[in-house]
C-alpha cells in the first residue's frame, strides 16, 4: 500500500522539524561557546560544534554531541562538515582574534580566497556581513547569540557596592560619546579614559591589551567603557566582558570603572566579577 500525500507530508515535516534542531555551534575562545553549548542543549538541540582551538574544543566537549576541530581558514572544509551533519542552523560565538588569521593567512583553502577576494575591505563588519551570506547562500540561517544567552545581557543600573563618583561620571559620559563614534567607524568599541582624557582606544589588539595599556600610562585606577556599534550585526562578535576584563583594569591602588552598555553586552561569570569588583573597590555599571 502506497503512502498518502498526507501522511508524506507529516514524515517530511517531521523530518524538517527534526533537522531544525540540530545546530551548528562555530566556537572560537573563551568561555562562552560552553555556556551557549550548554543552553542550546536544555532547550533541545542537538550541537554540532566546530571548534577554532584545541581550548575551544575542550570547553564544548561536554555539551556538544559532536566536536570537530577546524581551521578557519578551511571554508569549503568547514561548510561540508555543516551539510554532512545536516545542520540548518548555525550559531558564531567566542573571540577569533583577527590577528591570528592574519598570521595564518597562508592556510586558507580555494574557497576562502575566493570569497574573501569578493569583500571591499577586511574590517570586522565587513568579514562578518560576508560570512553570514555565505552561510545562508548555502541554506543555513545564522543565528544570534542573544537567542541561547539573553540571561547574560544586565539591564540599566550599577552591578558592584560601588558608585561611580561624579568625576568618574563625567569620564563615563566622556568616554561614551567617543567609544561611539569610534564603534560607527568600525575601529574598535572600548576607549579608556581617566580625567577626561583619552588613554587608549582599541583597534586589533582587542579590548584586554588596550586598557593594559592604558592602566601602565596611567599609573592609577582607570574608567573603561565599552559599547556596540550602531549597526552591531547581532549573529556576530556581540560586545562581551568577563574576568579577564577586570583583570585587565589592575592598578597599583584599588579602583576605577567598567561600564558597558546595557541590553546590549554580554557579562560573563557576572556574580564572580561582582564579587572581585567588589574587593578591588571597582565599580561596574550598565549604562
Amino acid at each position: 500500500m502506497g503512502i498518502s500525500s498526507t501522511a508524506r507530508q507529516a514524515q517530511i515535516t517531521s523530518s524538517t522539524l527534526n533537522s531544525n534542531r540540530t545546530l551548528g555551534l562555530v566556537a572560537g575562545e573563551g568561555k562562552l561557546p560552553g555556556i551557549l553549548a550548554k543552553s542550546a542543549r536544555s532547550k533541545g538541540y542537538k550541537v554540532v560544534a566546530l571548534a577554532l582551538s584545541e581550548d575551544a574544543q575542550a570547553r564544548v566537549l561536554p555539551h556538544a554531541d559532536t566536536v570537530h576541530l577546524i581551521a578557519p581558514g578551511q571554508l569549503g572544509r568547514n561548510l561540508k562538515l555543516l551539510q554532512n551533519e545536516e545542520v540548518r542552523q548555525v550559531v558564531f560565538v567566542g573571540k577569533v582574534p583577527k590577528l591570528n588569521l592574519l598570521k595564518n593567512i597562508h592556510k586558507l583553502d580555494w574557497m576562502a580566497i575566493k570569497e574573501l577576494s569578493k569583500l571591499p575591505d577586511f574590517s570586522d563588519d565587513t568579514i562578518q556581513f560576508g560570512m553570514g551570506d555565505i552561510m545562508e547562500g548555502h541554506g543555513i540561517k545564522v543565528l544570534t547569540q542573544s537567542e541561547f544567552l539573553r540571561h547574560l545581557f544586565p539591564d540599566f543600573g550599577v552591578l558592584t557596592r560601588r558608585q561611580p563618583t561624579a568625576s568618574e561620571y563625567a569620564d563615563i559620559e566622556y568616554g561614551l560619546k567617543i567609544a561611539r563614534e569610534i564603534a560607527r567607524l568600525d575601529i574598535g568599541q572600548t576607549v579608556v579614559v581617566r580625567d577626561q582624557m583619552i588613554l587608549s582606544i582599541e583597534a586589533i589588539e582587542g579590548t584586554d591589551e588596550a586598557i593594559r595599556r592604558a592602566v601602565s600610562l596611567a599609573r592609577a585606577p582607570v574608567v573603561v567603557v565599552k559599547v556596540a556599534k550602531p549597526n552591531q550585526d547581532q549573529r556576530f562578535d556581540i560586545p562581551t566582558v568577563g574576568m579577564n576584563t577586570l583583570n585587565s583594569m589592575h592598578a597599583p591602588k584599588p579602583g576605577g570603572v567598567l561600564a558597558i552598555e546595557a541590553r546590549e553586552t554580554m557579562v560573563v561569570d557576572c556574580d564572580e566579577m561582582v564579587s572581585f569588583a567588589d574587593g578591588h573597590g571597582i565599580s561596574m555599571l550598565a549604562v
